[in-house]
């Protein structure tokens, strides 16, 4: 659990902190799902979250066993 809690910290506040943003900003007209743009700005910001959160649990759970040659 001294792995997980660091993920499950940063990427599950960083996750509320960025679904607030993103809530304000169609609320607020900044951001408007009708323009491909926007579409495409939100879906970047999606995988990228996703992407980066895979590569984390890599490093973490998977490359600490690499060294001594064991796999999962």
């Amino acid at each position: 659990m001294l792995r997980v809690w660091p993920i499950v910290c940063e990427f599950g506040i960083g996750a509320l902190l960025c679904i607030v943003g993103i809530w304000c900003g169609l609320r607020g007209g900044y951001l408007n799902l009708k323009n491909a743009e926007d579409r495409r700005l939100l879906f970047i910001l999606v995988g990228g979250y996703f992407f980066m959160l895979g590569i984390m649990c890599i490093f973490t759970f998977l490359s600490p066993n690499w060294a001594n040659g064991g796999s999962l």
